[in-house]
């Protein structure tokens, strides 16, 4: 990853620290509600996982639960992926964000929902379907990666291009082959980062022993969720945006 999109990004997401805060603040919620509403759920690196063998034993009215929050979760996210982009589009393009775009951000933050979704529930129901198999542990995985790659830059496709969620598709693993040097070094920084604050964090509960450590688990998905994540959102904004020769710093 060259200097610049490094330089570019602590540029933005420093600039424009409140706006991107604000936008991130939906992400949080969506990570807090599965836990709020006692769903079979986890939190590690500052993120919440469904914990797949659980479901196989909840009831109708813990399946209806999880459907809903799941559901709420991933829009919630969505919205603040699709607010955080705009926020890097207005300042590297200097592009007034006018109020057409504004009012599109409800259909791409549907249409990235959409697309979080069929994505949430593919890799639901390998897990169900290989549970306590040994395939589970070898197509779980790959599916993960395969689909998380796929993704990356979709949300930032549709809003930088303004174009559908499957056309974004297209240009998001366009860029992942034009750019695989700089995604690789975006994906050793996000695991330092988020490896780094879990460590932290968890480090400093077990040596004051009268801190419970689930207070420092949710206090790294608070400071990941506002913080960390926003930063690498912007960053994979910066390595997509680059691709254009007129730009702002």
């Amino acid at each position: 990853m060259s200097n610049s999109i490094l330089q570019y990004t602590m540029g933005v997401y420093l600039k424009n620290f409140e706006l991107i805060l604000m936008a991130a603040v939906p992400g949080l919620f969506g990570l807090i509600l599965p836990l709020v509403v006692g769903m079979p759920s986890y939190i590690a690196l500052g993120g919440t996982y469904l914990r797949t063998g659980s479901i196989v034993d909840l009831n109708y009215f813990g399946v209806t639960a999880l459907i809903i929050s799941v559901l709420i979760s991933l829009y919630l996210m969505s919205f603040a992926i699709v607010g955080i982009n705009l926020v890097v589009k207005r300042q590297r393009t200097l592009k007034k964000i006018s109020a057409e775009t504004l009012g599109s951000v409800a259909k791409m933050t549907n249409s990235v929902f959409v697309v979080y979704l069929i994505a949430t529930i593919l890799l639901l129901l390998v897990q169900l379907f290989t549970y306590e198999t040994q395939l589970q542990r070898i197509i779980a995985p790959v599916l993960n990666l395969i689909i998380g790659f796929g993704m990356l830059f979709l949300p930032t496709a549709m809003v930088m291009d303004e174009v559908r969620s499957f056309r974004a598709l297209q240009r998001g693993v366009t860029m992942l082959f034009a750019k695989p040097i700089a995604v690789l070094q975006w994906v050793v920084i996000a695991l330092v980062l988020l490896s780094a604050m879990d460590l932290l964090f968890l480090t400093f509960v077990d040596f004051v022993t009268f801190v419970p450590r689930i207070l420092g688990q949710w206090a790294v998905m608070v400071f990941n969720s506002l913080i960390i994540l926003p930063f690498l959102i912007v960053m994979l904004a910066q390595i997509y945006i680059n691709k254009y020769t007129i730009l702002v710093d």
